[in-house]
Formats: structure tokens, C-alpha cells, sequence
């Protein structure tokens, strides 16, 4: 199936299942871990399937007697759902060093099989610029960034942890991106998970989780 399927699902999940999130947070005001809570389980319009499952999962834990069902199975098993991918987790870094819930990812396609103890890219400042990696098979990894300077620089330390003959003939596109504002905040890489059958199956082969 390609790519804007998935999303024409994605935007379906999100007008169904995220107003469902929200009906759950209406205290007001809210407090900050009850924003956060609900920020991870809301489904983003860059989510990847693996994420947006993620969220459900979250969600149906929290709120069992309001189960909802899992992204539909089909799209699993679609061939360019097979694509080995590591999703790398991260959570907003505050003033006093404490790392919050891990809701903003990264997935890198073809990945090095490479486990790491400690993070392997560097802190950095979320914002609004994007930078687009796109690999040989047409696949991405695309990280949002303060500036072109830290999009440039979490690049560099991405491309070492792919697989190098998709690297061959890749290329970056860096620029301001389109929709909502993102929140300028710092934040830190604190677990990867593995998934040597990509979408294929939502369990990862192996989960780093990294130290400081």
C-alpha cells in the first residue's frame, strides 16, 4: 500500500480516536503530567504506523473499560510495511536534567543492527524546521529541529546507525515545515526499539534503554 494510504488512515484515526483522547482531559486547567499523558497518547500527523499504535496501546491501558482497536491488521502485512526499523524515543529534557514521557520519535529505516548503551544522537532543541533523509528504496527519516544547523548536525549522527548501501545515492532536504507549531523544547533520546520485520510485527526484536 503506499504511503498516502497510510496517512488517509492516520487522518481518519485522528478525527475519530483523538477527540476520544481528549473527552478524557477536561479538567480545567489541566495539570502538567496530565497534559503529557494525553499529548502521548494523541495520534500526530507524522505518527508512523508503529507509533500510532503505540499511542492506542497507551490509551487502552490507561482506560481499559474504553478499549479501542488497533490500526487495522492489513496494513501490516503490506510489503512496504517490511522495512526493518529502529525507532529511537525521546522525552523532553527540563531545567533540572528529569526526562519526560518518551512521545517524540524517531524512525529510521534500514538500521545498522548496532545496540547501544547510551544514546547514539546528542541532545537537541526541537522546532520548526525539517529535515527530510531520503535513502535509496525512497524511505525517510525526518526530524523536526530549532534551526538548520541542529537539523544538520542530528542528521549527521543518524546516518551512521543506517545501513550504509541505503545511504548510496541519499539526499537532505532542510527547510521550515508546513501546519501546527511545534513546542521548542530540548529533549533527550532515552530508549530504541528494533523491529527487524518492520510493520509486519508490532513487537520489537529488542528494546535499548540508554543511560546518561
Amino acid at each position: 500500500m503506499p504511503t498516502r494510504d497510510w496517512a488517509k488512515v492516520r487522518n481518519l484515526l485522528r478525527a475519530s480516536y483523538n477527540p476520544v483522547v481528549a473527552s478524557n482531559f477536561t479538567a480545567d486547567p489541566l495539570s502538567a503530567s496530565d497534559i503529557e499523558l494525553r499529548d502521548a497518547m494523541t495520534i500526530q500527523a507524522t505518527d508512523s504506523f508503529l507509533i500510532a499504535n503505540s499511542r492506542l496501546t497507551l490509551y487502552n491501558q490507561k482506560f481499559p473499560n474504553q478499549a479501542i482497536a488497533a490500526v487495522p491488521e492489513w496494513w501490516q502485512v503490506r510489503p512496504e510495511g517490511k522495512r526493518p526499523q529502529l525507532i529511537i524515543l525521546c522525552g523532553e529534557k527540563n531545567d533540572k536534567g528529569h526526562i519526560g514521557y518518551l512521545i517524540y520519535p524517531i524512525t529510521i529505516p534500514h538500521p545498522k543492527t548496532t545496540r547501544h548503551q547510551t544514546s547514539p544522537i546528542p541532545d537537541y532543541k526541537k522546532g520548526n524546521t525539517e529535515a527530510i533523509l531520503t535513502l535509496k528504496d525512497n524511505s525517510k527519516v525526518i526530524v523536526n529541529a530549532y534551526d538548520n544547523d541542529t537539523a544538520n548536525s542530528l542528521m549527521e549522527a543518524i546516518k551512521p546507525l543506517i545501513d550504509p548501501t541505503y545511504l548510496e545515492g541519499s539526499f537532505t532536504k532542510v527547510g521550515l515545515r508546513k501546519g501546527q507549531a511545534l513546542l521548542e523544547i530540548t529533549v533527550t533520546a532515552k530508549e530504541g526499539r528494533y523491529f527487524s520485520q518492520g510493520l509486519k510485527n508490532t513487537k520489537p526484536d529488542w528494546i535499548d534503554k540508554y543511560t546518561q
